[in-house]
């Protein structure tokens, strides 16, 4: 039997948190932990509580629960007994996360098996992203096509070595300034949440799509 971990008497929850060790990045691998881990963002909760939210069972819950808190990605914060049993709060360690991208070159360099759990994370987080926005798209109550409530965009983008590099840096500008300014703090009266992710990649070495007739 695990032991549980020392109760935080004092959960102080950072603003962003560094992924620093491909173990940490290979336990979101799992599409149903990284929704846990949000779950856990905006305040401590319980496993059933979690449970309820994301519409599963807890006894499916228990053992990913366990290997974020292992991970050191979420905190036991609170324990408090209620009719006989011991309910775990559980926050997690920071509002947003990031991977160092040193964690991804080594994955890159190293064997198989490193790579392969690189692509599990990578796509975990795509296919999340698709199925939040196949929800959206399904509930009638937003135009992600008017580019008002959201922007959807699939280019091809061709360009020399030089443009290529100014648009990375460019974009990796903006995500900064957008990391210091707008993940930071609670979610303030008359803020929305939105969801934004980045997939810029080389496409050298791929196989081209057929062409249209």
């Amino acid at each position: 039997m695990t032991e549980d971990p020392p109760t935080d008497a004092n959960p102080q929850q950072a603003d962003v948190y560094t992924l620093s060790s491909l173990e940490q990045v290979k336990v979101l691998a799992n599409p149903l932990r990284l929704r846990l881990l949000e779950a856990f963002c905006p305040e401590a909760r319980t496993t059933k509580q979690v449970a309820e939210l994301l519409e599963e069972r807890p006894t499916r819950l228990y053992h990913h629960v366990e290997a974020l808190a292992k991970a050191g990605l979420i905190r036991l914060c609170d324990t408090r007994q209620v009719r006989g049993t011991v309910e775990k709060y559980y926050r997690a360690v920071a509002k947003t996360f990031r991977a160092d991208p040193k964690i991804f070159r080594q994955a890159e360099a190293g064997g198989g098996d490193e790579r392969e759990a690189l692509a599990d994370v990578i796509t975990t987080l795509l296919e999340n992203t698709a199925a939040e926005v196949r929800d959206l798209v399904r509930s009638g109550k937003h135009d992600l096509t008017s580019g008002e409530d959201g922007i959807l965009s699939h280019l091809e983008i061709r360009a020399s070595e030089a443009e290529v590099r100014e648009l990375q840096r460019r974009l990796m500008v903006l995500l900064r300034e957008l990391e210091e300014k707008c993940c930071r703090g609670e979610l303030s009266e008359g803020e929305r949440r939105y969801r934004l992710n980045v997939a810029y990649f080389p496409l050298d070495g791929l196989s081209k799509p057929p062409e249209s007739e």
